[in-house]
């Protein structure tokens, strides 16, 4: 199967009011992997299939687009899918992903200055036009994924909700960076913060509605653990065109393994466990993607 860049499923989004949903595979999941690719294919849905930069330290970019090749070539997949970085940051990285077969990148400098967050992010586009490749940007820092003081060992419990205020993305700075990078799509942050959550309810619609109005760039939405489907497809309704989800993939991968290696016969085979988690998860992805209108849209 021959990956595409995200530009164009994005941007078909954005003309037709819905998004595509992003399901972050957690490092290459195997069967993270796998349910995502299957719930697009029968559900006729763009997909973007992502991976998390850091996670790749453990298992390498080369290695998850081997591994979604295959899935997709052996599951006969034939809806647009995207091989996507998230949350990439820095050059080297950049061409790392490129190189290896990556179709999409974001270029996370968000933590910078401005003036710092355009002249890297330029950088990044001008290479990824060379290969063909999409890139995302953020401006207004999406908080959550600052590195813990202290350890946080075994089963921690799941918070109720953000405990940190989320950063908003400035109308006048999202306006200024997307006329001066021709960049594919800008994730913005409207109230929602990066981890695991119960919930999430504190999203500012009125600012994503201005930032919809103000920029003509696909708009991706980051840090949905916890934002009921109602919210999500009110955040679709409001000019979100790529909707990511991740932290809630992985946390269910851990509590279904701890559930089912105590309720079905598996006789100490992971893959018997695993299988039914890519069910479950899959089960969990179809939902997303009828909350984000992406259904049928696959062309």
């Amino acid at each position: 199967m021959k990956f595409v860049n995200a530009k164009a499923m994005v941007e078909a989004a954005m003309k037709g009011g819905y998004a595509v949903p992003a399901f972050n595979a957690n490092g290459a999941t195997y069967d993270i992997a796998r349910a995502a690719l299957e719930a697009a294919q029968e559900m006729n849905s763009p997909l973007i299939l992502q991976a998390y930069e850091p996670n790749m330290e453990y298992r390498g970019f080369g290695y998850f687009v081997k591994l979604a090749g295959i899935l997709a070539d052996e599951l006969n997949i034939t809806v647009p899918v995207a091989l996507h970085i998230d949350h990439g940051h820095s050059f080297d990285s950049a061409l790392k992903a490129m190189n290896a077969g990556f179709t999409s990148f974001m270029f996370d400098a968000s933590h910078d200055p401005l003036d710092v967050n355009i002249r890297k992010t330029l950088q990044v586009v001008q290479a990824a036009k060379i290969l063909g490749c999409s890139v995302e940007a953020e401006v207004g820092y999406v908080k959550g994924n600052e590195p813990k003081k202290e350890k946080q060992i075994g089963r921690i419990p799941v918070a109720e909700k953000p405990l940190i205020p989320p950063a908003k993305t400035d109308i006048a700075e999202a306006k200024r960076f997307v006329s001066e990078v021709d960049v594919d799509m800008l994730a913005v942050s409207v109230g929602t913060t990066h981890g695991v959550y119960q919930k999430q309810t504190e999203i500012d619609f009125d600012l994503l509605k201005t930032l919809r109005s103000a920029v003509d760039v696909p708009l991706v939405q980051h840090g949905t653990c916890g934002i009921s489907m109602e919210d999500v497809s009110k955040l679709v309704r409001y000019g979100m065109n790529k909707v990511n989800f991740g932290e809630a993939f992985r946390f269910n991968y851990i509590k279904y393994f701890n559930e089912l290696t105590d309720s079905m016969e598996h006789f100490w085979h992971a893959w018997r466990i695993d299988r039914e988690i890519k069910n479950l998860i899959k089960a969990d992805m179809k939902e997303i993607i009828q909350a984000v209108g992406s259904e049928g849209k696959a062309k």
